[in-house]
């Protein structure tokens, strides 16, 4: 048998040749390539280039140009060709050419063409529909101005953003990048950081429901890329924003960014810091032939401090060279009151009343390298990516628990020091040639998780360490991955693309407290296909696959106990395995209004929490691979501005969910669900930079895996005022104002059902001031870097 690390060795060798082979080849056709450029010399991107043949004016091939305005038409004949260029749904450029060749033509178009047609047609070009992703033009809303990131990503269709995190409606396991770059956040903490983001420096944003070969295959679902606006103009700029919110408690949040621009360097200084404050109170009862009833009452504290640096040098013509680097320090603090009643026949045998104090100080630090050099005039580049990330949780949770049945107390105090360090290399090649364009690649990560998780009981006024309920936890993986992608405009109105992605991992885990070692070591291949037709300029219609892994995250394999009282604790599988997930979608867009898609996906070996009772009184919340489950969605969105001053967004989706399980504990649910939100931006006539902003959104009652979840719904309303030529912003927001944010449902098992009644504070009050300085249209380094792998370290 052929070793596996030879293997994976000899596919990426093999991979690597045909990349440079692809690139050393000729094209035999004619073409037209080029720069389209503005007046101020900055490339003007997703400007649209058609080439019509003069003999029989149809439009023989047509393309958009990249983020640096560069484009190229590959044709199949010489001859007379008129050559067309369209920005923001308005005619900006037309001219005669004789194609005898490759032939290359750089354009510069009017700044003021395009300026007078955002204000006329820029409807038209709020969404786009391309083969792989729906792009919600941020920029081209009058609704972007002033808002945080959140209250953005919440108006963009297809997306659902809440307290506990942000989704694509109807499906999960969705990933969040900021220019390419994987955000390691996830849950409250992801919210709390868009926050802290202005939806003013956002040009577009990227929903990428099936993403292609050249992205990580880790996350069930796709994909949401935030990409930032760009730097077109030299000079200093910055903006200094600060935040006031009033949930329960008060909290504020205050940042600045500094951007400076040149002909050969590129940066950005922001800096960030926040006080949040909110109560939560979490109601899980479990009821069957024996019932714990637990209630927590919680104020969890949110704070820290955060600075990102970022340089970008222009070494030549043909290449640059920069690098990003984050750091910063978060406390996730919680104070409980927990009160857990057991009953056994419906009569209470006892009560414990835990008292706890969470203190999770968190420093996390991230570094992106990267080299990118222009291979030819064509549009060949290659790109050199190293990444570093690191991230040191030492938490520590101090209980007191109090019993009816004696006087005395258990105090303990459980402490985890934890060390997560992630790096890796990639390097990519994007070959566009006159057949067909190319894209391949190569990468390696290595994951390293240490973990001293210590249970320690007070002992005749000393903290002594219980050796049963602690544990050390030693984590090693390596993943190996190569791609290929090629993609083509087959004619006028058919594209296609299709990639194969090859991942292979080698996984050790080792327990020196229990002396258990785990390995684990697996290949898989992730193909995509898109399939994409647009008979005029205002239909589209496209079919997509792929397929999708979701890795378990260090937390769910380290097999260490969390205790949250002495008769209730959490802990980790080392045994977990990942999941599948394979993705087919049909979507129909109509002018960038109206977005219809109906999709199936199909989970495969899927991993979820399981809970169980021991002796009657014992709660276990582990992890274990049980779940198969197929989901048939619909989704709609549409958007509509039947005045100047009125701009609304409306989206729905609709799915069926069938899940099984191979565990006889987990008892699975089949059934309906439905998902809609209204989002209403007003301009108030006749008072310049005012608007006002009614949303609502509700989520029907749904069945999913073996979890029950009844109806939640928010209501938000909120206004806005730009002052001094846009240099003073001003917001105030109200969120979830009927207070109906409220999680409830049960999740079921064989021989229990766990009920659930959760609120965490989504009623919020939030004033904003936003002052930008400088030349406001330098925006400082915004270079996307893909590190898809570092939210696996929470």
């Amino acid at each position: 048998m052929i070793p596996s690390n030879y293997l994976i060795l000899t596919i990426m060798k093999k991979m690597l040749t045909i990349g440079f082979l692809l690139l050393s080849l000729h094209a035999m056709s004619q073409s037209i390539s080029g720069n389209i450029t503005d007046e101020e010399g900055v490339g003007v991107d997703y400007a649209e280039v058609m080439a019509i043949s003069s003999t029989d004016q149809a439009v023989t091939q047509s393309t958009l140009t990249d983020e640096k305005g560069n484009f190229r038409l590959a044709l199949s004949q010489k001859g007379d060709y008129v050559l067309r260029v369209f920005h923001f749904g308005a005619e900006a450029y037309n001219d005669s050419l004789l194609i005898d060749g490759d032939i290359r033509k750089d354009i510069v178009i009017s700044k003021k063409i395009e300026l007078e047609e955002v204000t006329v047609t820029a409807t038209r070009k709020l969404i786009e529909s391309k083969v792989d992703r729906m792009v919600f033009n941020v920029e081209n809303s009058m609704a972007a101005t002033g808002m945080d990131l959140t209250q953005a990503l919440s108006m963009t269709p297809l997306l659902r953003v809440d307290e506990t995190g942000i989704s694509i409606v109807g499906k999960s396991g969705v990933s969040i990048m900021v220019n390419g770059k994987m955000l390691q956040l996830s849950g409250p903490d992801l919210v709390n950081y868009l926050r802290s983001l202005r939806a003013d420096d956002v040009s577009k944003i990227e929903v990428i429901t099936t993403p292609p070969a050249r992205y990580e295959a880790q996350g069930n679902s796709g994909i949401i890329n935030i990409i930032l606006k760009k730097n077109p103009k030299l000079g200093w700029s910055g903006n200094l924003t600060s935040t006031f919110a009033q949930t329960t408690y008060a909290g504020y949040g205050n940042n600045g960014t500094l951007n400076y621009q040149s002909e050969k360097v590129s940066s950005s200084l922001r800096l960030r810091q926040f006080d949040w404050n909110a109560r939560a109170t979490e109601q899980i009862d479990v009821v069957g032939d024996n019932t714990i009833l637990s209630y927590d009452q919680r104020k969890d504290m949110y704070s820290g401090l955060g600075a990102n640096w970022s340089l970008d040098y222009q070494l030549g013509d043909r290449s640059n060279i920069g690098f990003i680097y984050d750091i910063s320090r978060i406390d996730n603090d919680m104070n409980i009151m927990n009160t857990s009643n057991y009953l056994s026949g419906g009569e209470l045998d006892s009560t414990l009343i835990t008292d706890s104090e969470h203190r999770n100080p968190i420093v996390t630090q991230t570094l992106n390298t990267y080299y990118d050099l222009k291979l030819n005039d064509k549009g060949a580049n290659m790109s050199i990516v190293g990444n570093y990330f690191s991230n040191q949780p030492d938490t520590q949770v101090d209980f007191e628990t109090n019993s009816d049945e004696n006087d005395s107390a258990t105090t303990v105090r459980n402490q985890s020091f934890i060390d997560y360090q992630i790096w890796s290399g990639q390097i990519d090649f994007s070959l566009p040639f006159s057949w067909a364009n190319v894209e391949t690649g190569l990468k390696y990560t290595g994951f390293i998780n240490n973990s001293d998780v210590r249970y320690l009981e007070l002992m005749n006024q000393q903290y002594e360490l219980n050796p049963a309920r602690s544990n050390e936890f030693e984590y090693r993986e390596g993943n190996s991955a190569a791609y290929v992608s090629v993609s083509k405009d087959l004619n006028a109105k058919w594209s296609a693309k299709a990639g194969l992605r090859y991942e292979y991992s080698n996984i050790e885990g080792y327990s020196p407290t229990t002396d258990q070692r785990n390995t684990n070591n697996y290949g898989s291949w992730f193909p995509t296909a898109y399939l994409s037709y647009r008979p005029d300029d205002l239909n589209f219609w496209s079919l997509s696959y792929s397929k999708r892994i979701n890795r378990p995250s260090f937390r769910t394999l380290n097999p260490f106990r969390w205790y949250s009282n002495p008769l209730s604790y959490y802990t980790g599988n080392p045994q977990l395995l990942p999941s599948f997930n394979h993705n087919l979608e049909i979507a129909y867009r109509y002018k960038g209004i109206l977005n219809v898609s109906i999709y199936r996906q199909q989970l495969e070996n899927g991993y979820g929490r399981t809970v169980q009772i021991f002796n009657g009184i014992e709660r276990v919340v582990n992890w274990a691979n049980y779940l198969d489950q197929v989901n048939y969605g619909l989704n709609a969105s549409l958007f509509i501005s039947p005045v100047n001053w009125l701009e609304s967004y409306i989206t729905a989706n609709a799915f069926y969910s069938e899940s099984t399980s191979s565990l006889e504990l987990i008892d699975p649910q089949n059934g309906y669900s439905a998902y809609y939100s209204i989002n209403n931006t007003i301009r108030v006539p006749k008072v310049s930079g005012l608007s006002l902003m009614l949303n609502f959104w509700q989520a029907l009652p749904a069945r999913t895996g073996n979890t029950f979840s009844r109806e939640l719904s928010s209501l938000s309303l909120g206004v806005r005022m730009s002052l001094f030529e846009n240099t003073l912003q001003c917001s105030l927001s109200a969120n979830d104002i009927l207070r109906t944010s409220v999680s409830q449902g049960e999740i079921f098992f064989a021989d229990f059902t766990q009920f659930y009644n959760n609120y965490y504070d989504a009623r919020r009050v939030s004033l904003s001031l936003t002052y930008n300085f400088g030349n406001n249209k330098v925006r400082g380094n915004q270079k996307r870097i893909q590190f898809d792998e570092k939210y696996r370290g929470n």
